[in-house]
This record gives structure tokens, sequence and C-alpha cells, in this order.
């Protein structure tokens, strides 16, 4: 019934709705996320399609958002609205009323089951109410005030876009925020004989550990996919697998649910379908791929996530519904997962770089299939896709291109030192193929959301504030020498060791401090008015002084007063200090969870070695070039979705911040 009246309001709106408005131009925009313009500039002579076009029209830094983040760029891209209207600021938010850290891009509602009893015995639950993802997002996306006009529209992997909005004239695939089937941004799977017991479990980054028990040659095993709606204690349906080896050969097979694969030692096995059964009437289906890492003396298999069967998704990730499978059905199944790339398998070190360049070429190949496809068949008049490829390579393989960076290894900078470079090659070719396609009086625009840094160390901000008497943590007594005050931090996650009633100030997220707030946060103490004003100042002003003890450089270039940077009816949802960190420094992964370690510095030892999310934006800029001279000399990424307003002639809704720029037709 649900599905019946949504079909009937899509039905009687279209009735109501302009008939889309023929154009006699094309809009393309080809978005890279992290796309540094100085790399660009160092690379341009290996970049032809990008230096002609430069040369033809306008190239240039785009300026960012506050963070350079992106979550919080491509939200100010799609509705050309600053963070303090569109609500987001940062991947993560803070509950107030536990501290306990949450995805900040969406708010989900379990499905909700009725048990079946028969003679007394329940046989199975029948779904009585789907479930529920709300985009937090806030602000109308140039597709959605376009597509009201008439505008025909085609957005592919568009981040923070799911679920994904119906449109009268368009189509829509979900990219950043996307999850996989257990409603993570991607958990997957090591596999292997050389675990012991006391491994089966999360790695740091979400990771899960299996132990391989071989008998006889042979070995079962189960996956854990989707919470079990049906109950209350956070279980997670399995499914049951096996993989066999063959003594005589490099090569395992693999079964899962009927399905068999005998995959070679050092490849990918083809998709396997994934049905994870929730009662007798429903269940959920994803999709995947195995490789194989090792096969003696240890067997040892990596599993990417389980995204969404486009065929068959839990919930639809493009709109209209039925658009994954019909892709699915032109260019093959594909990772629908919306972070694409396997950064914390290569994070964890569970794969190698070789494994993850190739899987991360292929995605880039299949998106821009998917593209060129589309323009082919010329049924849009604006044409949106955002490519990840160039961020997560970044993140990953930035330590090679750092002879600084602790992680620098000459061996590995050898062979793929231009990982990169690679990428942004594979970047112009793309270029290339579209400016293929256009005719002469179309617009193509290439952009980033933000550049990138190398991230050298670490910064355990809450470490800070409890060493600068701004937060304390159980049973220290604040007379005490603050060395005594190293046996009480921990490690953890969750503020496990906080004294609330005596702490003015938490961190929380890539580069948020918020004031425990009396009247706001649960147990907050600081009084609003003149002390919290008091404590922001303070925080601020020493923070910033802030020396690394081994070199003496500065390792904050700002720390920025939420009211400061941002306005709009989301502004209370904000840190309330955000900080801005000088190159080779970023917030540590512990203190984004609400962790004390012991110190505040630390070296990151981690290949996650590059970085922007806590960057300033004076030295994180994107980068832009098109096909067409643009009239004004300072452009941000807020002003895209204004100047494609101002483009098909539609009029720029009143409560946008970006300016809209003359691009020559």
């Amino acid at each position: 019934m649900r599905t019946l009246a949504a079909t009937l309001i899509l039905l009687l709106a279209a009735c109501a709705s302009p008939s889309p408005k023929s154009t006699d131009f094309k809009v393309v925009i080809l978005g890279f996320d992290g796309v540094d313009p100085d790399l660009v500039q160092s690379w341009i002579d290996d970049l032809p399609n990008i230096r002609e076009l430069s040369e033809e029209g306008t190239m240039s830094t785009l300026g960012s958002t506050n963070p350079p983040e992106s979550p919080v760029a491509w939200s100010s891209f799609a509705t050309g609205l600053n963070p303090g209207k569109h609500g987001i600021f940062d991947f993560l938010k803070r509950d107030p009323e536990t501290y306990f850290p949450d995805i900040g891009l969406v708010s989900r509602r379990k499905p909700r089951f009725t048990p079946v009893n028969l003679y007394g015995w329940e046989v199975t639950s029948i779904p009585i109410e789907p479930p529920e993802v709300r985009n937090n997002r806030l602000g109308k996306t140039f597709w959605k005030g376009l597509d009201e006009a008439g505008i025909s529209t085609l957005n592919l992997r568009m981040p923070l876009e799911f679920p994904p909005q119906e449109l009268l004239h368009g189509k829509t695939f979900s990219g950043l925020s996307l999850p996989d089937v257990r409603g993570t941004w991607g958990t997957y799977f090591y596999l292997a004989t050389d675990l012991s017991q006391w491994d089966q479990n999360d790695t740091e980054f979400g990771g899960r550990q299996v132990r391989l028990d071989l008998q006889d040659n042979r070995a079962s095993f189960s996956l854990d996919g989707p919470v079990d709606p049906r109950k209350t204690d956070f279980s997670r349906i399995e499914i049951p697998a096996e993989v066999e080896l063959n003594p005589e050969s490099t090569a395992v097979t693999i079964r899962v649910q009927g399905q068999t694969q005998t995959v070679s030692e050092g490849k990918w096995s083809d998709w396997f379908s994934f049905e994870f059964p929730i009662g007798a009437f429903v269940s959920v289906k994803g999709i995947s791929r195995f490789y194989v890492l090792e096969t003696f003396p240890e067997i040892r298999l990596y599993l990417m996530p389980i995204g969404f069967d486009p065929h068959s998704p839990p919930m639809a990730f493009t709109a209209p519904a039925d658009y994954s499978g019909q892709l699915a059905d032109r260019i093959g199944l594909f990772k629908t997962l919306g972070w694409v790339h396997e950064t914390w398998g290569l994070n964890e070190e569970q794969i190698d770089e070789g494994i993850f360049l190739e899987d991360l070429f292929r995605n880039m190949s299949t998106l821009e299939e998917t593209l060129l496809g589309e323009l082919e068949k010329g049924e849009a008049s604006l044409y949106t896709t955002v490519f990840t490829a160039t961020d997560s390579v970044a993140h990953m393989f930035y330590r090679l291109i750092d002879p600084e960076h602790p992680r620098y290894e000459e061996e590995l900078a050898v062979r793929y030192g231009d990982a990169i470079q690679r990428v942004y090659q594979k970047m112009d070719s793309i270029v290339g193929e579209v400016r293929k396609r256009l005719g002469e009086n179309d617009v193509l625009l290439v952009l980033s959301d933000h550049g990138f840094h190398t991230w050298r160390k670490e910064f355990n901000t809450n470490t800070w504030l409890v060493r600068n008497g701004f937060m304390a943590l159980e049973n220290m007594d604040s007379d005490d020498d603050m060395r005594k005050l190293d046996l009480m931090f921990s490690g953890g996650s969750f503020f496990e060791n906080v004294d609330w009633s005596r702490t003015k100030a938490y961190a929380l997220g890539l580069g948020q401090i918020y004031i425990n707030l009396k009247g706001r946060e649960a147990e907050g103490i600081v009084e609003q008015g003149a002390e919290y004003r008091e404590v922001v100042d303070a925080i601020r002003s020493q923070i910033v002084q802030y020396e690394d003890p081994d070199t003496g450089e500065l390792v904050l270039q700002n720390a920025y007063f939420k009211e400061d940077i941002y306005e709009g009816g989301e502004v209370d949802h904000a840190g309330d200090i955000q900080l801005s960190f000088r190159t080779g420094y970023r917030t540590s992964w512990q203190t984004s969870l609400g962790a004390v370690p012991q110190n505040i510095i630390v070296a990151n030892l981690k290949k996650w070695s590059g970085d922007h999310c806590a960057s300033d934006i004076s030295d994180t800029s994107g980068f832009l070039v098109s096909n067409r001279p643009i009239a004004e000399p300072q452009r941000s990424i807020l002003d895209v979705a204004p100047t494609l307003y101002r483009l098909f002639g539609v009029e720029i809704p009143a409560e946008i911040d970006g300016k809209p720029w003359t691009i020559e037709r």
C-alpha cells in the first residue's frame, strides 16, 4: 500500500509539474573529490586534457568550506548554503544527552516486526513498518530545484544523497553516506587460519576478523550481516560459508549459499550474492567479492564490504528505484557502497597497495562507463558525477611522496610513489572522454571540494584539554602534580574516564571542541552567557599557542568560534570551536571517538597518511577548470548551485549563500 500510494503521489505531481524543458546546450560537472590544485600544477604536463581546458577556459583554485571536509563541502556544493544552514559540520555528530558519537550524515530507525505464532510457537515474523533513513542535510539541492523547473538531470554517485530524492525529470545514484548491508560505511572481512581464537573481533576501523579452522583441507565459517531487527540485543544475522584448499595448486574453492567459485592466489573472485534471512518473508540481499591473499602455509582471504544488491537492494539507493537494476543489466554488477574504495583494509594492512589500486581503478572505470553511457543516450540537460578515487588515493599514498612522513618506505615509494599521479592521469583521461561528447554550446566544469596535506603527527585534543585544566578525569585531584595524571589516561573511547562534574570542554569528531554547557549537555557545568564565552576564548587563545615538543613548531593554524564562521538555523548543532591544523598535523583517530590517550602529540604510523578534514580553509582550497571563461576572480564551492540556476534561467532561491558566476557561452 505504501508503494502504491507513493506511486500515485508521483503520478499526480507529474501531471501538475512543468514538462521537461528542451535546451540547446548541456552542462557537465565532473567532481573529483580531494584533487589538490598544487599537485595539478606540478603534473600539468602529464594532464593534457586539463591543460587544454585551462587554455581555452578558466583554471583556478576553488574555495572550500570550514572545515574543508568532504561531507561538509559537498553539502554546500549541492545546496549553495553554508554549513550553518545545511547542518552538516563533520562525518560525526554527538548526542548531548549521552556524549556518544554517531554518524552525522543520516538518522536511522529500525524496521518493526510482529511475531506469527502457531500453536503457541513463534514460527516467523511479518514486517509491519519498514526501516527509515533520513538525510540530515538540509536545504534544496540544485538538481531538485532545477527538476522542479523542468530541467532534466542525471546525478551519479552524489555525496550526501541517501536516500535519493525522487525526481520528475531525472535520475540519481547515491554516493557517500550509502552504507553496506551491515549498516556501516564499509566493514570488510579478514578470514585466516593464522588467527587465534582471541583475534576473532572487530578491528580498530571496523573490519571483522574470522578464524578459519582447517580440517581435511576444509574450513566452515559464518559471515554476519545486518542487525536482526526482531531482536533487542543487536545480534546480527549470520549465513554459513566454506572454503576448501586444493593442495595441488595455489587456489581455494569458496562456497556460499549454493554458489561455488575456485579462485587462485593473488586474484579476486567474481561477484558472490548473499542473502540474510529475516523470518520467512523478508531477507536482505547483498553482493561482494573475495580476494585470495595466501593459500600456503596459511589460508588468508579478504572479503570486501557486502554492499547492496543493485537488483534487489534493502533500500532504494537510486531514483527511480529500478535504475540500479537497469545499470547492473547494462554494465554488470558493481560496488554500491558509498565509501567505495578499500581504505580501511589497506590502513589496517590486511591488503597491500597493489590490491587496493587494482580495485580503485576498476571502480573508477565502472563509474566512467556509466557516465559515458548516459551522455551517449543524451536524455538530460545537466550531468553531475562525483569520483572519489582521487581523494582515497591521496589519503593512503601521501606517505610515499613525503620522505619526512614516519611511514615513508623507499622500496614502496619506488613501486607506488606515482600512485596519486596515476589516478590524476586517469582523471584527465575521463575529462578527455567527456570532452569528445560535448557540443559547441555545452559547458564543462571540473572541480574538487578541497585540497590535501601530508599528515605526519596526530593531535590528541582531549589530552590537551586535560593537561590545561578544561577536562577532568575520574579520581583526579586538581591540586596534584600533573605528572601523576599519567596513570589516569586511557587509550579507550567514548570518554570512559571523564569526570563530567568538573569538565568544562570535550572534543569529538575531526576538529570540534564542545563546551560542557549547562542546559544543553546532560551533565553540563558551564553557565550560558559570560562564562561560556570566557571558556571558549580561553581555549582558543591557549590551544593555538601549543608547540610540537619535538620541533617547537606551532601545531594549529586557527581555532574558530562557530558564530564567526557559520550563520543560520543549524549553528547550535556545530562544535563550539572548530580547530584547523597546520600542514603535517591532524586530530587523532582517538579524539574523533572521545578517547583521552596519554600524550598530546603522537606519530601517525598508519598508511592513511594524507588528510584535509581539520586543515585550514585558507590553504586547502579545491580545484576548478572549465571550458569557458569565468568572469568572477573569487570562486567558492558554494557558488556552483547558483551558477547552475543562472545558466538554465531559473530563479536563484533567496536563501542561497553562494554567488553565481558569469560564464561566457
